[in-house]
């Protein structure tokens, strides 16, 4: 659930400008945790190696400064952090080139509490648009080929397919991403003709299989919520000339498809990141037609969710 590609503990940071640049190197808007310590002035109840672990299991970005040197200092004092150490701060990354705005959360001496921090981390991407904002950002990175949801290297893809249930299919390579779960084809048992709506279709990869289904008398209709996802299913269907599949952007809560349009709607590994999971059923019962049929593959949670897996990356996987 963690991005195996982040740094496996808290950067430090000794200067102003090596400061901004890893703050903005988070995103724009994720957040980031820094420490400001200094080893002669240690809180009460506060270890330094408690943010060390922290960085280690969460995909929050952290940094540490050290104000017990003299350029720690400096960049402590020029960032308005008081004599009193240790301070824990949250800041909400910008681009590089923008203005570095005022830490959204701050705690200070005996205050700094880990716990604290993932309880606000928490609740942060549990906010208003939070999670499905996180889940965009880290989807669109995984389609441009940047650093998303997955490590570089996740195994064989065929063999992975396999394991998840597709066989000998023959898997578009352009359209594969490896974000699946399983296959929802295989339940779905589509027929020549029929309508198919795909939700959070991604690159595509289960629409085009669908699209060989249904045959050029039917059709399918991939919706997603990231434009970069979209552009690389799009771009695939034209190279490849498949003229049967549609890619529509919106999100899954809100279908961008009429009533009783579909024959049968699929979804792999994508109603558990919805916030209104409720809503999502209802949509799915609008644009089905009479004695339409739904195929999920999918994740279900069965307890708690552990405080050290609800970070950014954990809510987008």
């Amino acid at each position: 659930m963690f991005d195996c590609t982040a740094a496996p503990m808290a950067l430090a940071v000794a200067d102003q400008a090596s400061f901004r640049k890893e703050i903005a190197a988070a995103g724009s808007g994720q957040a980031v945790c820094v420490l400001f310590f200094a080893d002669f002035a240690n809180a009460k109840g506060f270890e330094r190696g408690e943010f060390t672990k922290f960085a280690a299991e969460s995909s929050t970005r952290c940094l540490e400064v050290n104000a017990g040197t003299d350029d720690g200092e400096e960049l402590a004092m020029d960032n308005g952090v008081g004599a009193t150490l240790p301070v824990l701060r949250v800041y909400s990354a910008v681009t590089a080139d923008a203005a570095l705005p005022s830490p959204e959360f701050e705690l200070t001496g005996a205050q700094c509490n880990i716990d604290a921090v993932k309880k606000y981390i928490s609740s942060r991407i549990a906010g208003t648009g939070g999670i499905r904002d996180v889940v965009r950002t880290a989807y669109a990175q995984s389609a441009v080929g940047g650093a998303g949801v997955l490590p570089a290297d996740c195994g064989d893809p065929t063999k992975r397919n396999q394991l998840l249930g597709y066989g000998d299919e023959i898997v578009i390579e352009a359209a594969d991403l490896g974000l699946g779960c399983g296959n929802p084809l295989v339940p779905a048992k589509l027929q020549p003709g029929e309508v198919v709506v795909d939700l959070g279709s991604g690159a595509g990869m289960d629409c085009f299989l669908a699209a060989k289904q249904v045959g050029t008398q039917g059709m399918v209709i991939g919706v997603d919520m990231t434009p970069e996802m979209l552009a690389k299913a799009r771009k695939t269907a034209k190279d490849l000339k498949v003229t049967n599949v549609a890619f529509r952007l919106g999100e899954i809560e809100h279908l961008p498809v009429g009533d009783g349009a579909a024959d049968c709607v699929i979804s792999n590994c994508v109603i558990n990141l919805s916030p209104e999971k409720s809503q999502v059923y209802r949509e799915m019962n609008r644009v089905l037609k009479p004695g339409g049929r739904v195929s999920i593959s999918d994740v279900l949670r069965m307890s708690e969710i552990p405080a050290e897996l609800q970070t950014a990356q954990a809510y987008s996987c």
